[in-house]
């Protein structure tokens, strides 16, 4: 498989981009650098189609990696949405992935922490970004153990390190209606609580009960999860691993893109 990368735009290469650098160290791909400089008509660069990842060549299968359509100003054979999705024949749910995927590759052994070693019952760990997550924050912090909402983050190993010390972490939706974070929670094997607008719908759907907890009133769910037995915890856990390692690890984050791509996976609108 041929994907470029852009070189305009100016994303910081982490998040997908980063993943699309593993891919082809992993020899599943051949990545190129994309054109250097944005089509006429276009007011900003990464409106263009050229700071946008194609697979095969600019204008045929669009990796849309952005969190909302907004930047999304120009025409396609098909698209594989990573966040915000649009209804359409030519228009694909995508998989997700975490922040900083190599440094999370190298870290996911020492995250997968067994239950005894999980001190915090229930957390989150992140930034204001939207006034829904800025009411939720109030509506939960005090019902969290381990609690961290500020606009300057934790240094990225010290933040997976503590994720991985909750039994169970609480989703917001991102800017889009994912987060990075529940994917990191996902992978680590620490249960997600999703709240309103927080995405499960993927390729393969997590399911409730199964992968995550359905969140309620804080203190009813504070409460629920007190009475989920070790047992019961530990099997969610593993699915939850599972889970990532078929979708948004590396290989099969490669894997599940290959299928859409080659409509092995039926995942249209």
């Amino acid at each position: 498989m041929r994907i470029i990368k852009p070189t305009i735009g100016g994303h910081d290469g982490s998040s997908f981009r980063e993943l699309l650098d593993m891919w082809e160290e992993r020899g599943y791909c051949e990545i190129v650098s994309g054109p250097s400089q944005r089509s006429e008509g276009y007011v900003s660069d990464p409106d263009s189609p050229e700071a946008k990842c194609w697979v095969n060549e600019v204008g045929d299968i669009l990796l849309y990696d952005f969190p909302l359509l907004d930047r999304l100003q120009h025409g396609y054979n098909k698209c594989l949405f990573a966040n915000t999705h649009k209804e359409g024949l030519k228009n694909h749910k995508w998989i997700f992935w975490p922040k900083h995927s190599r440094a999370y590759d190298s870290l996911k052994d020492e995250l997968r922490r067994p239950y005894a070693e999980r001190d915090f019952l229930l957390g989150f760990l992140g930034s204001p970004t939207t006034p829904q997550r800025n009411e939720l924050s109030n509506a939960w912090h005090s019902s969290c153990d381990l609690f961290h909402f500020h606009p300057t983050p934790l240094e990225h190993r010290s933040y997976l390190l503590h994720m991985s010390r909750m039994k169970y972490g609480l989703c917001f939706a991102g800017v889009g209606p994912k987060c990075l974070r529940d994917i990191e929670l996902l992978g680590m094997g620490t249960v997600p609580v999703v709240t309103e607008g927080v995405f499960t719908d993927y390729p393969e759907p997590l399911v409730e009960g199964v992968h995550f907890i359905r969140a309620e009133a804080p203190d009813k769910t504070v409460q629920t999860l007190k009475d989920i037995d070790e047992a019961s915890w530990a099997q969610m856990s593993n699915n939850c691993i599972e889970w990532f390692e078929r979708n948004c690890s590396v290989e099969g984050s490669f894997n599940i893109t290959k299928e859409i791509i080659n409509d092995s996976r039926t995942s249209k609108a």
